[in-house]
């Protein structure tokens, strides 16, 4: 396994991914999700030894990172009750923020982009190990954090990991009702979940059914050889084919909060322990994480939300 990963991130060097401007770094990227997705996190399930190792290991980026915490804390500790399972469980959101050059505290206005760290855990002896679901976003996450840091947009920036989404988004859904950011000032919620696995090199992008306004930001910042596919957000799209609700960005649309959704068609290793490292398709991972960032850093500096926010 050891030797494959190094084969194929030497690959990827050859062929000039690493050649471009590093405003990414594939091997962080690659590494992370490779730890995150690994047995010794179990799955990553809410409110279990996996899980919390998950959620430490995340606070523990983003302190690397330098994000600011809101409070005393990364972390929001939450209750709710598990219908699956009958059970009131315990859950932890994990967040931080990067200020903005013009508008400073998030508390003014300002852009989240969330990726949910939970997992299914360990059934029947399988650990349902999670790379795609959502290691990858994790990934992504703490790789996009690392370049705001470095380079802040005018807009806050507030960047969390969701815990319990497996769990009827439960995690988004207490952060929402909480108050902890007043719902006015978020002016838009970015999501990524399951954005590594692609044989034929495709993003899905839902939300702009609701807000045309990204599509072009978003056709404007495709990376490689990735295409991107809007849609899964329409009346006409039915059942498992409306993806408005599928993931932690249903809980802010049903407040009113502007959303795009990142992530790929439900593939053959979906909530199964199959879904693992080496079966993500790893230049279409990097590519759909290299666009997600070149996005972010278009809305970061948007005029029309800065106007939105002199209106608040």
């Amino acid at each position: 396994m050891r030797v494959f990963f190094c084969f194929v991130l030497s690959s990827i060097i050859s062929t000039s991914l690493l050649a471009q401007e590093r405003r990414l770094d594939p091997v962080s990227l690659l590494t992370t999700t490779r730890i995150l997705s690994s047995d010794y996190f179990e799955g990553r399930k809410t409110n279990t030894k996996g899980g919390l190792l998950a959620r430490d290991y995340v606070v523990d980026e983003f302190k690397k990172i330098g994000l600011k915490h809101f409070d005393s804390s990364f972390i929001q500790t939450f209750n709710f009750y598990n219908k699956l399972y009958n059970v009131h469980e315990v859950g932890h959101n994990v967040i931080g923020y990067v200020e903005g050059k013009k508008v400073v505290h998030p508390n003014e206005g300002c852009i989240i982009i969330g990726a949910h760290y939970d997992h299914l855990g360990v059934f029947g002896g399988d650990i349902y190990n999670g790379a795609d679901d959502n290691a990858s976003g994790v990934a992504a996450l703490l790789e996009i954090a690392k370049e705001f840091v470095k380079n802040p947009a005018d807009l806050p920036i507030v960047f969390i990991s969701f815990d319990a989404e497996e769990s009827r988004c439960a995690g988004s859904a207490y952060f929402l009702e909480s108050n902890f950011l007043q719902l006015e000032s978020i002016l838009l919620f970015v999501n990524m979940d399951m954005i590594s696995k692609s044989d034929i090199n495709e993003l899905s992008v839902t939300g702009v059914h609701y807000h045309n306004e990204y599509r072009k930001d978003i056709q404007n910042s495709v990376e490689g050889n990735m295409t991107v596919k809007f849609g899964h957000d329409r009346r006409k799209d039915e059942g498992l084919n409306n993806w408005v609700f599928a993931s932690d960005h249903g809980e802010f649309h049903k407040k009113g909060i502007p959303f795009i959704y990142f992530g790929v068609e439900e593939h053959k290793d979906y909530h199964r322990p199959s879904d693992t490292f080496d079966s993500i398709n790893i230049g279409f991972f990097v590519d759909s994480s290299k666009m997600i960032l070149s996005f972010m850093e278009k809305v970061g500096h948007k005029k029309s939300l800065l106007r939105k926010i002199r209106k608040l």
